[in-house]
């Protein structure tokens, strides 16, 4: 079902081509509306709180206030902030500083313009748009970080830890409901019980706090359900 009005976006990039690119490129989406743009984090800042955009598309590397520490105070201020990572930057460092920070998402500016509307919706809908090779960076920079050989109990439930190791393949929550006979709805409240028991708040957050934790393996992968034929 298409939205009601346009989704509003906030850009943040302090190149101003990459900004002109993409208010050319929204003006012709008519799900979009660009409300607001940023030449800094500070900007973005500012402009959020103004504007309350529906989702953040942010550049990591801006003069003054990186896009990080902007990711940061937004969503200090602001819980429920959407905010995905647009960078060059593919880089262990950056993945992971941006997603501590509260980014919903890492994608890279080469991913192209279908997978960008795709990523920005999943954002929304509390998904985890992440280009393929920043998955693989993030994996792998949590496996070798604050390793914890034993799990840690923090009162998960069974239904719960299993949620936890279909999200670590990458499944969006609909596929994840499929997997668990439950509503897309209801994949979103277990997510919000298991952010609270571990103390973050985004759906990226809780991957990494579970690897880290050692709750669930992210290199294990659990067999699919063979879906019924509808």
């Amino acid at each position: 079902m298409k939205p009601t009005s346009p989704i509003r976006i906030l850009i943040a990039d302090d190149d101003a081509l990459v900004r002109e690119a993409y208010r050319s490129f929204f003006d012709g989406q008519s799900d979009f509306s660009l409300v607001a743009e940023a030449r800094n984090g500070a900007e973005a800042v500012d402009a959020y709180m103004v504007v309350r955009p529906d989702i953040v598309l942010m550049d990591l590397q801006m003069p003054g206030m990186s896009g990080i520490d902007a990711t940061a105070a937004i969503c200090a201020r602001r819980r429920d902030a959407c905010i995905v990572a647009l960078t060059t930057f593919g880089t262990r460092d950056y993945i992971v500083a941006a997603l501590k920070a509260g980014a919903s998402g890492y994608l890279l500016k080469d991913t192209g313009a279908d997978n960008l509307i795709a990523g920005m919706h999943q954002a929304l809908r509390g998904d985890m748009p992440l280009s393929s090779s920043v998955r693989r960076q993030l994996v792998t920079s949590i496996t070798a970080d604050e390793p914890v050989t034993t799990p840690v109990d923090v009162g998960l439930t069974p239904r719960e830890v299993e949620l936890l190791q279909w999200l670590t393949q990458g499944m969006t929550n609909y596929q994840i409901g499929r997997q668990m006979y439950v509503s897309e709805g209801s994949v979103k409240q277990y997510l919000a019980h298991i952010g609270d028991k571990l103390g973050v708040k985004s759906r990226t957050q809780i991957l990494v706090r579970a690897i880290q934790l050692n709750i669930v393996d992210p290199h294990h992968m659990p067999v699919p359900q063979a879906m019924p034929i509808s």
